[in-house]
């Protein structure tokens, strides 16, 4: 649509605009900028999310609750559950309040649970706490991408809409660094993991009173007939002829756009672009990358970590998904959506059926040394085998202490042989395992950060049409927060029960299926107008064809 044929009434409102604009003492707004601000929700959202795994042995022995996996699940689950029903609410939020507006609601449901949660008396207003936590996390991982999708310009919108899965792996790594910092510095489980939850308060009031200074979304202000204050932000962001040229296309598709029905979402212009962002977010999930985030320290001393090691493997976990996060940046508009999503995902699928051999093989060597010194040690002994797994000692099943007298020469005897069997059983193979598992890890990490966790909050950002947006992001997160809540709430119970072993070999299956459908169906984005992808979902072009600019 060209100016010209705009509604007379509104090509007035535009002329008056850019006349008062040429006076105007307004900065300019930079998109890199509003992306920043608005991606503060993003290191909440991984803090909040993450600081479980930091807290998680203090808050389990504060509360008494060591020896029951359930409820370990449950205050740990509590915060995608709330997410889960915040993802269902945010369509209509961002609609009814604008993404501005709604994102400011949420720095005060993010400062309102954190207060909760850090003085909580009790376990259960400790769950509600997380609960509200949840729910503000899961509204504006809805908003927030929207947001950043309508503010930035197509040919950086890939780089800006990776800055938030930036700022999400950012929050990780601060739960991380602040959970091994309080630790050392607070001994005290009844005190430190309140200080650990309180820290987030920082960013959550940076979130809040950053978001004040920043513009709506131009897209929903046209929208809703807000002419002279959307056309006002886009003048500010480019030229006169480009804010004209995208007024223009907005207006267009605003124009068109029906209200949103039950029935349309499952028509068949529709229904298979709600699918898409449905199962991009469903697979995300499924690769069971937040069970590493929520019980990390547990995974490592499962494979042979400290107490103390186990933390600072997680610090390190952080440091690489940070770092692959960065890089994956300068990628995405380089490689593309599809062929990072490919690479990455087929890398993820690798390293899980690997982490699932070495947690076997460290399991068998650990099984066989257990028996090899309980048929060694057959009278009382104080001493204890150390393995030299990061400098663990440990305790293994089946090595008891009896009460029976021996003289202290049989006895050093006994437990001198007990010693090399245990040195000659672990000294390399078991220590060697141990390594390559937490490299493993690390690997899979790498290849999460670069494709499935950046990419699917990106391309279900791109994807909907305007009247569409918010649910479609709704209905898209929700699914994302409906698989998180499984894996949390059920990863203490499958690893008690299956092991670590078949825990990561279910989630290379589910991994292995998402790789699959989105070789068949994934389409390409980048560098396209949200515009264009939308009249070529109206066009009726098949998912993999949508973000095929016209004339190609």
């Amino acid at each position: 649509m060209s100016e010209a044929v705009l509604p007379e009434p509104v090509h007035k409102t535009l002329s008056q605009v850019e006349a008062n604009f040429a006076n105007s003492t307004l900065k300019p707004l930079s998109g890199f900028t509003i992306g920043i601000v608005a991606a503060m929700s993003g290191v909440l959202f991984g803090f909040d999310a993450s600081i479980a795994a930091a807290c998680g042995t203090s808050v389990n022995t504060h509360f008494g609750i060591t020896n029951s996996p359930g409820l370990m699940g449950l205050w740990v689950g509590c915060v995608p559950l709330g997410a889960l029903f915040g993802a269902m609410l945010g369509g209509k939020v961002s609609s009814t309040l604008g993404r501005k507006k709604g994102l400011l609601l949420n720095a005060l449901l993010f400062i309102a649970g954190i207060v909760l949660a850090a003085v909580s008396p009790g376990f259960w207003v400790f769950v509600v706490a997380r609960l509200l936590m949840g729910l503000a996390i899961g509204n504006s991982a809805v908003i927030t991408p929207m947001y950043m999708a309508e503010v930035a310009p197509p040919e950086n919108r890939g780089r800006i809409l990776f800055m938030y899965q930036l700022s999400i792996v950012i929050g990780i790594l601060v739960s991380f660094i602040v959970g091994v910092t309080v630790d050392s510095l607070i001994p005290n489980d009844d005190v430190n993991w309140r200080v650990m939850i309180g820290v987030g308060l920082i960013p959550a009031f940076i979130f809040l009173f950053g978001m004040f200074r920043m513009p709506n979304s131009p897209r929903w202000l046209i929208e809703k007939g807000r002419w002279a204050h959307a056309h006002e932000i886009l003048l500010r962001m480019m030229d006169r002829s480009e804010a004209r040229k995208t007024f223009s296309e907005i207006h267009e598709n605003a124009v068109k756009d029906e209200k949103v029905s039950i029935k349309s979402l499952f028509s068949k212009l529709f229904f298979p672009v709600i699918l898409l962002g449905f199962f991009l977010q469903f697979f995300q999930q499924s690769t069971g990358i937040n069970a590493d985030m929520y019980f990390g320290p547990e995974i490592f001393r499962e494979g042979g970590f400290s107490q103390t090691a186990s933390m600072w493997a997680q610090v390190a976990m952080g440091m690489v998904n940070l770092i692959a996060t960065i890089v994956s940046i300068f990628l995405v508009d380089r490689l593309g959506r599809r062929k990072l999503m490919m690479i990455g995902v087929s890398g993820i699928v690798l390293m899980l059926c690997v982490q699932s051999y070495l947690f076997h093989a460290y399991d068998s060597q650990r099984s066989t040394l257990q028996q090899t010194v309980s048929n060694t040690q057959t009278a009382e002994a104080t001493q204890r085998p150390v393995l030299p797994n990061t400098g663990a000692a440990v305790i293994h099943k089946g090595y008891t202490q009896s009460k029976a007298l021996i003289s202290p020469d049989a006895k050093t005897s006994i437990t001198d042989a007990a010693s090399k069997v245990a040195a000659s059983v672990s000294s390399h193979p078991t220590q060697t395992v141990t390594y390559l598992i937490f490299g493993s890890i690390l690997l899979y990490i790498v290849f999460f950060a670069i494709s499935a966790g950046p990419l699917c909050w990106c391309i279900i950002s791109e994807i909907f049409p305007m009247h569409l947006r918010g649910i479609g992001m709704s209905i898209a997160v929700a699914a994302n927060w409906l698989v998180d809540y499984f894996v949390s709430q059920l990863f203490p119970v499958m690893k008690q029960d299956l092991g670590m072993t078949v825990t990561t070999l279910i989630y290379a299956a589910f991994t292995t299926l998402g790789l699959a459908l989105a070789a068949k169906f994934l389409p390409e984005t980048k560098g396209v107008p949200l515009e264009e992808i939308e009249r070529n979902i109206y066009a009726g072009k098949p998912l993999r064809e949508i973000g095929v600019p016209s004339g190609k």
